[in-house]
């Protein structure tokens, strides 16, 4: 079955230069990832069931347009999706769009929140697994890094995740250009990017973030990276800090929306 959807119009009168307010159909994708369970899943199986989401829309419900928007993970999922299976999809499983909302390198943030010493031995000790054909095998907790000892995760999410060229390795800012190349570059399908400005899991300022964003479109094919990519203004990673910063809501749909009348 899948998720109930209901139709929002924007809940607010935009600016000046953007007054449409046009209606959606929003459908949250429950995966079997959610939560807990992204520690022994892969982008592979996300996008798999993703797959199987949008066929449904177009065949079944008839959704002339799909658009994906994803949120941290979400966002390695989407450029999974229009990238590694961009040949294998058929036109009912092709996609218009992809939103990027808090695109972030989990290597990055992992080096930057917990001790390197629990980190290289959790690496080791994921390697090893998968050296000897255990790479689907949950890594013992007592073997990872103080604040990741409640969630199982096996040692290949562990290596996709931790380490440099891992299958979830799309947004550190170390990647050479042959790697961006692949995955940018790969891209036949429209993508706004919003990282968002105070993210407490990117170690970056702003402007290096930004940097990031250029670099990162840059390697796209024209007309693919959109010119609504930005970062989204005093916002953290989930942009739910709206008690201090309003503001950070508002200009993500808005942004959102003018992505979406481009499509």
């Amino acid at each position: 079955m899948p998720p109930p959807s209901q139709s929002y119009p924007l809940p607010f009168t935009l600016s000046q230069s953007y007054q449409s307010t046009p209606t959606y159909t929003i459908f949250q994708a429950r995966l079997s990832s959610s939560f807990s369970a992204f520690g022994y899943s892969s982008l592979s199986q996300d996008t798999s069931e993703i797959r199987a989401l949008v066929h449904h829309l177009r065949t079944q419900l008839k959704k002339q347009k799909v658009v994906l928007m994803g949120h941290s993970t979400g966002c390695q999922d989407c450029l999974y999706y229009c990238t590694k299976l961009r040949d294998e999809l058929n036109p009912n499983e092709k996609v218009n769009g992809i939103i990027l909302q808090g695109p972030v390198s989990d290597r990055e943030a992992l080096i930057m929140s917990v001790d390197q010493h629990q980190l290289e031995k959790s690496i080791t000790v994921a390697t090893e697994m998968v050296q000897n054909d255990k790479k689907d095998h949950v890594i013992d907790l007592d073997d990872m890094p103080d604040g990741w000892k409640g969630s199982p995760v096996t040692a290949y999410r562990w290596l996709s995740l931790a380490t440099k060229g891992g299958d979830d390795d799309f947004f550190s800012s170390d990647l050479e250009d042959d790697a961006l190349q692949t995955i940018w570059g790969g891209l036949d399908t429209p993508v706004l990017i919003l990282p968002s400005e105070r993210d407490e899991w990117v170690p970056f300022s702003p402007p290096e973030v930004e940097a990031m964003i250029k670099r990162w479109a840059g390697f796209c094919k024209p007309g693919i990276a959109s010119e609504f990519s930005g970062l989204i203004p005093g916002a953290n990673h989930r942009v739910d800090n709206t008690e201090v910063n309003p503001q950070g809501e508002r200009w993500l749909v808005e942004r959102v929306g003018r992505f979406l009348e481009t499509l």
